[in-house]
């Protein structure tokens, strides 16, 4: 019994170095997504539901952003003025995302990809960064009107 204990303990010396270099460590951009994560569960993680994004469109004229694809669009339509980058695809259309100051309302068909895409742009430096809560989904379920 000795020897098995003697030769666990000789394995978990040998092993950790290898487990000294798994150990994750902290980057400039894990601290931001860090940051952005703190701030988002202070205000409901950036939700805002149908009704309260009417009222965040109409009072600060936000950057409305679909991040759907193509067949989505064509589907359903868009929120009026949203512009159409897919969620894949936003990494290489920062030209056509507004200056970092101006709020920005994101959405998708159901939350998921809108939320990814929020917290993109956080980390992006986009302070007022806003997701519709149940995607288009939610907004044509509401009966609010959508662009063809």
């Amino acid at each position: 019994m000795k020897k098995v204990g003697l030769i666990g303990i000789l394995a978990l010396l040998l092993a950790a170095p290898a487990w000294a270099q798994a150990v994750a460590t902290q980057t400039e951009a894990s601290q931001v997504v860090i940051e952005v994560i703190r701030d988002l569960s202070d205000e409901t993680w950036g939700l805002l539901t149908p009704e309260k994004a009417v009222e965040f469109i109409e009072s600060l004229n936000p950057f409305i952003l679909d991040v759907r694809t193509p067949k989505e669009w064509a589907e359903t339509g868009t929120l009026p003025g949203a512009v159409r980058i897919t969620l894949t695809e936003l990494d290489k259309h920062l030209d056509k995302l507004p200056p970092k100051n101006r709020p920005v309302l994101v959405y998708c068909k159901a939350g998921l990809r809108g939320e990814l895409a929020l917290v993109y742009l956080k980390t992006l430096g986009y302070a007022n960064v806003k997701n519709l809560k149940g995607g288009i989904t939610a907004w044509l379920n509401a009966g609010l009107p959508v662009e063809k």
